[in-house]
């Protein structure tokens, strides 16, 4: 096989994000995409050979693929992945791998039999600032991890097609839907936490903040903030790593290690190429590169793991479940 013929399933904010993403793969082809908003489709595919399908039903029977990518509402991640898997395709499903961890545990058993690939779209593990913390922690470069706060602060999601994602029996709200980018991105260096304690804020026209605290080794104190905000606030993401001997810390896009900046050479990236506004790494292009690779070299993703993606959905039930919900005095 030299190229991966691919069939993309929605295009919307994060679909988009991936198709055009894939005219940057030279070892893959978007053969198809998939869409029931036909008009979308024709917009973003416009002069470009690709089909265009309303039922990815169709898409599948017409067309010869190797790879399909789930870029979906997330309430619909957990059957349509166990489908493909189950029909013989590669599948990539993006963040996160299922609402739940009933579901993620269904998902995993059936990848983990199948012949063919399947990884969940965990980005943030491919961005440069958190491959470079990731690799702080994990060599001891700096000593023990003693303190790790990380934040994700968003306005509320008014984008999504018919408001699914301000629905959480449709999104998993901002815990499975937001923070579980950095408790996906912990979870997967440290593990389950050995103690959590969360603390829920739900206030008036979907604001939503949860705070997580988790314990590990006894010693080792981590902190996830994940909020949606009702008002024009830019989409930050940050963290501070504090070390026995220094500390790494990303803040307003820039990384930072013991009061220096560090040059990941990254490059920039147009906001058209990545379909959404959520910063300018090009993890999403080393995400998908890291899966086609894996197809064409005949070898299972190590680097996220369906087991790993299915704890990930369970740390994020625990969470919520554990939560203490602050009560709203006054309207906000």
């Amino acid at each position: 096989m030299d190229k991966v013929r691919v069939g993309l399933i929605g295009i919307g904010g994060m679909g988009g994000c991936h198709f055009y993403n894939y005219e940057k793969i030279p070892n893959a082809e978007l053969v198809a995409v998939c869409d029931v908003r036909e008009n979308v489709a024709k917009e973003k595919v416009g002069d470009r050979n690709i089909k265009i399908y309303t039922d990815y039903n169709k898409m599948i029977k017409n067309e010869k693929l190797d790879m399909i990518d789930i870029c979906t509402p997330s309430f619909l991640h957990a059957d349509m992945a166990v489908k493909l898997l189950k029909k013989g395709y590669h599948v990539l499903c993006e963040k996160p791998m299922t609402l739940n961890a009933k579901d993620a545990k269904r998902v995993a058993f059936v990848a983990n039999e199948a012949e063919k690939n399947f990884m969940v779209a965990h980005v943030v593990r491919f961005m440069g600032p958190y491959t470079y913390l990731r690799n702080v922690i994990e060599t001891k470069e700096l000593g023990r991890l003693i303190r790790l706060e990380m934040k994700r602060i968003s306005s509320i999601p008014t984008w999504s097609w018919e408001d699914w994602m301000r629905e959480e029996k449709l999104s998993g709200g901002v815990v499975t839907d937001l923070s579980i980018h950095d408790l996906d991105f912990v979870q997967s260096i440290l593990g389950m936490p050995d103690k959590i304690d969360a603390y829920r804020y739900q206030m008036t026209n979907n604001n939503d903040t949860v705070v997580t605290n988790m314990l590990y080794d006894g010693d080792i104190l981590v902190s996830c903030e994940g909020t949606w905000y009702n008002t024009p606030i830019p989409f930050d993401a940050s963290f501070l790593a504090v070390f026995q001997n220094g500390y790494v810390e990303l803040n307003k896009g820039k990384l930072i290690k013991n009061g220096q900046e560090v040059d990941l050479g990254k490059k920039d990236v147009d906001e058209k190429d990545l379909g959404i506004n959520v910063g300018n790494d090009d993890g999403y292009l080393v995400e998908m590169t890291y899966f086609i690779k894996c197809i064409l070299e005949n070898k299972k993703p190590d680097y996220v793991t369906p087991d790993s993606s299915a704890n990930s959905v369970a740390l994020a039930d625990l969470i919520k479940k554990k939560a203490l919900v602050l009560k709203q005095k006054r309207n906000i």
